[in-house]
């Protein structure tokens, strides 16, 4: 039998309902407005207040003699505020506008405030076709739901998601009505399949072509400005992951639509925006980077991607100085969308980038540019770089690397031309884009260059003197059936000096292990070969050595082989010995410079460590004089293509085979060859390490001193020109001139 419920129970549960959603609306409105006031009147003020970003200048990057290499240019962007394109109180303004605008009673009507009053309505009458067709009880339960469940007022629930669509798709035609005249001419670059992938069979291999592709430039429509602020893939994709359940994806709230517009049309589509009472794009100023020689300097300078941050060179290390920081004006407008004057409004002025002045010395960097270029492709090499270096200070004078990158295009550059990036691969198939440094990054046996080691550990701790007397004829090792040689040359004996200007193998052998492995190691540690080269820019880290515990190890690093080394490291350590034996870290950046012209860091030169005694570095000097002479003791030197005369210059050549893929053997006929080059000799002011990879052979054997030495003069005696250095034989100077530009000699 059911027992029922008297009416006064009845009556206790209905009052205790109705007291507990009482309560819980009147707690919701406590909390809103009392206890959550401030993040409230915070949530609201930010919907009515507009951000305009003031883009921060990037500091210019110059020369060591101020020669701009950088510029800013200005630009805007149009950029489209998704919350503003998809709120249905402001979009309406637009429509609005338009629709009273081209009616036949506006163009009669000559009175503001009538003018005022019908757009009024207008807006009125469209937000009331958008909203819901429900009763006044049913909006009352959505907004309390509404209420209960979300912090932040929706603005929606009054509106019909079906008619608001309709009246979003209305005014991002409206939009794309205003902006198409203004970008008719911005340019969309598309990659189009003008061939497609085939497979072809052939004495019964199959053999897949790649499809055959091209780059096209075409002109921004109204219909991609249209899916660009509607986002129907992501709408597409969103429809179909709620079907399965899967998670959707987020709209992008700030939509680029295009930029690097001139500040002339850009005030332009401001005005039309206005005039349009047209919400939610913002035409926001920018500042493109600019590169006044862009072909030049490239792995130096590097380059700042689509969001303005610094990539490679000194754009990348030296990113945070450049870059500053951008300011910020804020406006506050009303629930229409119209600006309102208010002494809250908010300026933070931007914060400019730091200057940097490099050691660079853009004269030099020409020559070496150009002359790099020229000698490889008369020898046909794969890839080069030559370095200059001021050994007193370690400044950098000059750093040119091949292939490169055009700063503004992208392009590869190659001493045969530009390529289109993308376009270009090497022997491997890999695509070439030009961002590596060859000049510090790479890695390379350097060969003879490097005896100079053996020679400095040699004298300076007098296990032997430069006049000493090493055999330079053909031994073996550690058992090895291959003795180490000179090839079709067997020198006999010849003093320490001399063995440095034939470039003996064997010599260079006998006098590393004279001095046993812990103290030449001692010495290459000392020249820095063991760390990084401390440079301000992308580098390959240390050098890498076979461990010389082992003795065949040991002897064949004593002449350049089972060593790795950057090209930088080689400069640097015959900038050490040109500077009396005291190692300079190489010195990029002059000085950082702030905006108002005052110093922010000098960046003075760094001294590491003397190396070496300035007599065993005058001796070693010496001997690299003879390197370069036609005559003299022991005959002929290697490097007689890098003479000048007239000037005292002295160098070493450096030929290795390349290592095969994988470090087990060498490739036969490729090789690496470098010259680094000491000018002048007796108070040296520069050193110019050159290093060509993969020379063609020719009619001849490809090496440092009939590929790198003769690069080396050419850009030597532009050197020359360019800083008025003095010969120490000006009459041998001058009949040298002569004799090249064809002149009679003077009697």
């Amino acid at each position: 039998m059911k027992t029922k419920v008297p009416f006064a129970g009845r009556c206790l549960w209905l009052c205790v309902l109705v007291m507990t959603i009482s309560s819980s609306i009147a707690w919701r409105l406590v909390d809103l407005q009392v206890i959550d006031q401030k993040n409230c009147r915070k949530i609201a003020a930010e919907e009515h207040i507009e951000k305009e970003v003031i883009p921060a200048e990037r500091g210019i990057i110059m020369d060591r003699n101020e020669e701009i290499l950088t510029n800013n240019v200005q630009s805007a962007e149009i950029i489209g505020d998704r919350y503003h394109l998809r709120t249905l109180t402001l979009v309406v303004h637009g429509l609005a506008f338009n629709q009273v605008s081209n009616s036949e009673e506006w163009k009669k009507e000559t009175d503001p405030a009538k003018r005022r009053t019908m757009f009024s309505n207008a807006r009125a009458e469209l937000l009331q076709l958008a909203e819901r067709e429900i009763s006044k009880e049913e909006r009352a339960e959505m907004r309390r739901q509404a209420m209960l469940s979300n912090s932040k007022p929706d603005l929606t629930i009054d509106y019909d998601p079906e008619k608001s669509a309709a009246l979003f798709a209305a005014h991002d035609r409206l939009v794309a009505e205003i902006l198409h005249p203004f970008l008719s001419d911005v340019e969309i670059k598309e990659v189009v399949e003008i061939e497609p992938e085939r497979t072809l069979t052939r004495r019964g291999k199959t053999i897949t072509l790649p499809a055959k592709t091209e780059e096209r430039v075409r002109y921004i429509t109204k219909e991609e400005i249209i899916d660009m602020i509607a986002q129907p893939d992501v709408e597409e994709f969103n429809k179909t992951a709620e079907a399965r359940g899967e998670k959707k994806r987020r709209y992008r709230q700030q939509i680029k639509i295009t930029r690097g517009l001139p500040q002339e049309r850009a005030e332009k589509i401001k005005e039309a925006l206005h005039n349009a009472h047209v919400h939610g794009i913002v035409v926001q100023n920018e500042l493109r980077r600019s590169y006044v020689v862009p072909d030049m300097l490239s792995h130096v300078v590097g380059y700042v991607d689509s969001n303005n941050v610094g990539t490679g060179g000194v754009e990348g290390v030296f990113n945070s100085y450049l870059s500053g920081t951008n300011g910020l004006r804020e406006y506050r407008h009303s629930a229409r969308g119209l600006v309102l004057p208010n002494e809250d409004d908010r300026y933070l002025a931007p914060k400019h980038g730091l200057n940097l002045r490099l050691t660079i010395d853009m004269r030099l960097q020409t020559i070496c540019e150009q002359e790099l270029d020229k000698g490889m492709r008369h020898f046909r090499a794969k890839r080069g770089c030559m370095i200059v270096v001021d050994p007193k200070t370690g400044d950098i004078l000059a750093m040119v690397s091949r292939p490169a990158i055009n700063l503004m295009t992208k392009e590869v550059i190659t001493h045969e031309g530009c390529f289109e990036r993308g376009s270009l691969k090497d022997e491997k198939g890999n695509i070439v884009t030009g961002d590596f440094n060859f000049a510090c990054q790479a890695r390379y046996e350097p060969g003879s260059t490097f005896k100079v080691v053996a020679v400095t550990t040699a004298v300076d701790n007098r296990i032997m003197g430069i006049n000493s007397y090493v055999s330079c004829q053909p031994f073996s090792v550690g058992g090895g059936s291959k003795a180490i040689n000179d090839g079709r040359f067997n020198y006999g004996v010849l003093t320490v000096g001399q063995m440095l200007k034939k470039s003996s193998n064997p010599g260079a052998a006998r006098v590393a292990m004279a001095c046993k492995w812990p103290l030449y190691k001692e010495y290459v540690e000392r020249y820095g070969l063991t760390k990084s080269a401390g440079i301000d820019l992308p580098s390959g880290g240390s050098c890498q050595l076979a461990n010389g515990n082992h003795i065949v190890n040991f002897s064949r690093i004593a002449y350049g082989y089972s060593v790795s080394v950057s090209p930088l490291h080689m400069a640097m350590v015959y900038a050490t010995i040109a500077n009396n034996g005291v190692r300079m870290k190489p010195r990029l950046i002059d000085s950082i410079i702030a905006a108002d012209g005052s110093v922010y860091d000098p960046c003075k030169p760094q001294e590491v460590c003397r190396v070496m005694s300035e007599s065993t570095a005058r001796a070693i000097r010496g001997a690299l004089e003879s390197v370069t002479e036609k005559k003299g003791p022991a005959g002929r030197g290697t490097a007689t293509q890098a003479a000048i005369p007239g000037f005292r210059i002295g160098g070493k050549t450096g030929t290795a085979k390349k290592v095969k893929a994988g470090g087990v053997g060498y490739y036969e006929g490729l090789y690496t060859v470098s010259f680094a080059g000491v000018l002048p000799i007796d108070d040296p002011r520069l050193v110019v390490m050159t290093v060509i990879d993969e020379p063609h052979p020719r009619d001849c054997n490809a090496g440092g001193g009939t590929v790198a030495a003769p690069i080396f003069r050419a850009a030597a005696e532009r050197f020359i020109e360019t800083l008025n250095l003095q010969p120490s034989d000006p009459e041998a100077y001058e009949k040298y001139l002569a004799e090249k530009n064809g002149q009679p000699e003077k009697k």
